[in-house]
């Protein structure tokens, strides 16, 4: 079972316990918990992709991945559309698998999944810094 738990430090900080040897402090000058959601979002889909990678045997020699989120206005200022910004940098005639993993890492990425259900997702994808059109499906 995963567990995170929240312990008030007073003012609008809190520390929080994460599987029990890792803390993250939110307050006004730390990450903002939709920070960590997006922050968990681009480690889950990272994490998924690499591994991917790996099995259809696809060597990656540079990946970020960057998630940008638009909110609504008023209460409680859900996201309403997040862009996932694949660049990635690997040998040239390996466009498709490199596809084929980010598709897959959608299917597989338990927060992508999670956010889904409730936001427009778009992903884009950037193969040895050439922008690459692909069927989302």
């Amino acid at each position: 079972m995963q567990k995170v738990s929240g312990l008030w430090q007073g003012g609008k900080k809190v520390s929080l316990s994460l599987n029990p040897d890792r803390k993250i402090v939110i307050d006004e000058n730390g990450p903002k918990a939709t920070d960590l959601v997006l922050a968990g979002l681009v480690g889950c889909s990272s994490g998924v992709f690499t591994m991917l990678c790996e099995k259809m045997r696809v060597d990656i020699h540079g990946l970020k991945v960057t998630a940008e989120a638009e909110r609504a206005t008023e209460p409680p200022k859900l996201f309403t559309k997040i862009s996932l910004i694949y660049h990635i940098d690997v040998d040239k005639n390996l466009e498709n698998k490199v596809i084929s993993a980010i598709k897959l890492s959608k299917k597989y990425c338990t927060v992508y999944n999670i956010l889904d259900q409730s936001t427009e997702i778009s992903v884009f994808c950037y193969i040895n810094g050439v922008s690459i059109e692909y069927d989302e499906k």
